[in-house]
């Protein structure tokens, strides 16, 4: 049980992000008083719901609606999975959305990949911290999820509101090297911040969290000419750690930042 973690942030109520890893762990009937949105990333799950006995390969999607009496156990000799657990009063406010999803119907669609990529994308945002990626990745893991198997509606056009955006492009230029949260962009200009980011990503080709990585990026490039330690740079410009700023760095650039600051200085 010691590789199991159970994620949350004090800024985000009514959202935990469980990273399952175990094997001989079982889970008595229980439920959840949450949406359960989960992907299987290694062995095969089980559990019975419904009046049947399921088994979960690698690849395959565990949803649940609130207060939806389960059990839980490993079908192989280890099972590892990503489960986020999003109350039902939550959704109003990260949806945005006047009609709210039907509930889960099917219990284990096979999934494409891109649910599974998104939880893997947002347990590392939990890890690290950061309120922009983290709220980001959230609200696009909601809407896919929810569209595909929850019965809401596909969102209509975005805003268009070149006056908005610039206002934003300009407040992430201004404050880049400190940590920006997307509920706090949103509350700057007024508007749901699922209907910002993807106002934001239609005039900038990215979403906001993306363009503060490369505003950052960018700085970092600069500070590194100038032979500021690579510590004091990651510190400086609001990165986690070292790991998280070489991980950012090399993304956008295709090389570490070490590797940059010697190429040129060569």
């Amino acid at each position: 049980m010691d590789a199991n973690r159970l994620l949350a942030k004090p800024w985000l109520p009514g959202v935990e992000l469980f990273h399952a890893d175990f094997s001989g762990q079982a889970f008595g009937r229980h439920s959840h008083d949450a949406f359960a949105i989960g992907a299987i990333v290694q062995g095969v799950g089980g559990y019975q719901c419904r009046g049947q006995r399921y088994a979960l390969p690698a690849g395959t999607l565990s949803l649940m609606n609130p207060e939806e009496p389960h059990t839980g156990h490993a079908e192989s000799a280890r099972v590892v999975y990503r489960m986020l657990y999003v109350e039902e009063s939550r959704l109003p406010a990260l949806l945005g959305r006047k009609r709210l999803p039907n509930g889960f119907g099917t219990l284990n669609p096979h999934d494409d990949g891109q649910v599974a990529a998104g939880l893997a994308r947002l347990a590392g945002e939990f890890e690290r911290g950061d309120a922009l990626g983290l709220e980001s990745e959230l609200l696009a893991l909601l809407e896919l999820v929810f569209v595909r198997h929850g019965g809401l509606r596909e969102a209509g056009a975005a805003f268009r509101d070149s006056g908005v955006t610039a206002y934003l492009r300009d407040y992430l230029e201004a404050h880049y090297a400190e940590a920006v949260s997307l509920e706090q962009l949103a509350a700057l200009v007024q508007r749901h911040p699922r209907h910002l980011i993807e106002a934001f990503r239609r005039a900038y080709g990215v979403p906001p969290h993306t363009y503060l990585l490369q505003r950052r990026v960018r700085e970092a490039k600069r500070r590194l000419l100038q032979g500021q330690a690579l510590a004091d740079v990651a510190l400086g410009l609001g990165f986690y750690d070292q790991a998280h700023f070489n991980g950012v760095f090399r993304r956008f650039t295709g090389v570490t930042p070490g590797r940059f600051r010697v190429l040129a200085q060569s």
